[in-house]
């Protein structure tokens, strides 16, 4: 190790990084060549004399360097999302507007007024102006905001539940709600106990009347990301509250996306506007603000005022509350459906996305063909046509959005995949569809100002894919 410390280039980096983090890294490089050496890989650039102590410092001297770019690179690099998904999970779900954006910087490099009311000079509540923004556009009477949609529900069951006492779900809404987290587990963790309702596939009012008792919560969730066909019945919001009213109990109904505005304009149905859900009875409505919404990651929790009070003075409220940042920009993205007057949708880049028209797309789709022809190698094949593009984010999980796309038709699935990986390690990175042979370029999802950035970035991998010395590391792949 002393060694490649003391050389010159590792010198450099001892000037600019801390020696634990290089000489950590230097470890995990040297750990690398010692396992390569050891199952006889071939090294790069290997001297006509053999592996010495000479090529092996200079060989790990570069890759150190490599390594400290590579960790002094941000992780959240920019994406080009051509792949027709307008909330996609893995790529940070809605874009937050210009505006919003703004708004969190000035939040973050300013000090503001978050806990003080600058009238009175006493201490305020940190998402008053959230609230009040919420009442205006939901009529709902209470508000809290907590780190996401899953949060947002947990709190209102923890708090609203007796402990020990019981929350009634119906078997077909026992949902997965991403990755690892599924709803009977989550809901174990409040310390409230679920109970099962009616079966998969068919659960009526009945069924919930059957096992309601004094104390216990309804819990209604919407199917954000699958849908139930065929012999198929669900108890509605409205039936439910009239029965929670009944027997004394309250509703929480998990909307999910919650959106602001009807979708039936877009040619999409199924999604209940929040205020129409308050309007329906439920005590309390809770959902996400990074997905309809078109916000920041966030979780809301809407409704009567006592359920929602009860949550906003629960002692785990403090650890699920959001930061001033988040604020900011979930302030900025409700004034944009508060402004938009007689505009059909607000001034946010989901709403915009879904504004464009198809005849527009196919525009775009033929000028980026015709763009790329310049650059296309022999034995591709590029075809713009329609396509279907989809909302994402859970959201119309059994619908799709009228898209074009430009269809790269590689020689072969070798040719494709490869374009496909390295357009996804290009700087910014394109995602893309691929399928077999060919990768697809849905526009849908790209606002008009990136589309020349994604036509440079793919002419620049075939580009690349011509030059010799690539054609021959391909060569020996392949062998």
């Amino acid at each position: 190790m002393s060694q490649v410390l003391a050389r010159p280039g590792v010198r450099a980096l001892l000037d600019e990084w801390q020696r634990d983090v290089v000489c950590d890294v230097a470890r995990g490089v040297l750990d690398e060549l010692r396992r390569s050496l050891r199952q006889g890989q071939s090294l790069p650039d290997l001297p006509a004399s053999g592996v010495d102590e000479d090529f092996l410092l200079h060989l790990t001297e570069d890759r150190l360097r490599c390594g400290m770019e590579e960790l002094g690179r941000p992780h959240l690099r920019r994406v080009v999302n051509a792949t027709g998904v307008l909330l996609h999970t893995n790529l940070g779900r809605a874009r937050l507007s210009t505006q919003a954006a703004a708004e969190a910087a000035r939040a973050a490099t300013e000090a503001v007024s978050l806990e003080v009311d600058l009238e009175t000079g006493r201490r305020g509540r940190r998402a008053a102006r959230v609230e009040r923004l919420v009442a205006l556009l939901t009529g709902a009477s209470r508000t809290v905001v907590v780190n996401n949609g899953a949060a947002a529900l947990w709190l209102a069951v923890r708090a609203l539940a007796a402990r020990g006492g019981r929350v009634l779900v119906s078997r077909g809404e026992q949902v997965a709600i991403g990755g690892s987290f599924r709803m009977p587990e989550l809901l174990r963790t409040t310390g409230a106990r679920m109970v099962d309702v009616g079966t998969t596939n068919r659960t009526t009012v009945e069924d919930y009347a059957a096992e309601l008792r004094d104390g216990d919560l309804l819990l209604k969730v919407h199917p954000s990301n699958y849908r139930v066909v065929g012999f198929h019945e669900e108890a509605s919001v409205e039936a439910l509250a009239d029965l929670s009213r009944e027997r004394g109990a309250r509703l929480i109904y998990d909307a999910g996306s919650g959106s602001l505005v009807d979708s039936s304009r877009y040619g999409l149905r199924g999604e209940a506007t929040v205020a129409a859900c308050l309007d329906a009875g439920a005590a309390v409505v809770t959902f996400s603000g990074d997905k309809l919404l078109g916000g920041p990651q966030a979780g809301l929790a809407v409704g009567e005022a006592d359920s929602v009070e009860r949550m906003a003075k629960h002692p785990l409220m403090r650890a699920l509350r959001v930061d001033k940042m988040v604020l900011a920009s979930l302030e900025a993205t409700l004034l944009a459906y508060a402004r938009r007057g007689g505009s059909p949708a607000p001034a946010l880049p989901f709403y915009e996305a879904l504004e464009v028209g198809e005849p527009e797309l196919r525009r775009r789709a033929q000028r980026l063909a015709e763009d790329l022809a310049s650059t296309r190698p022999r034995g591709w094949r590029i075809e713009p046509r329609s396509s279907r593009a989809s909302v994402g984010g859970g959201s119309f999980a059994d619908q799709s959005l009228e898209s074009w796309e430009v269809g790269l038709v590689a020689p072969t699935e070798r040719a494709a995949l490869r374009l496909h990986q390295a357009l996804r390690r290009a700087e910014p990175a394109v995602y893309t569809r691929i399928d077999g042979c060919e990768v697809g370029l849905d526009l849908r999802a790209v606002p008009e100002t990136e589309i020349e950035i994604l036509g440079r970035q793919v002419g620049a991998q075939w580009s690349r894919s011509q030059e010799p010395s690539v054609r021959m590391r391909q060569g020996e792949e392949g062998r």
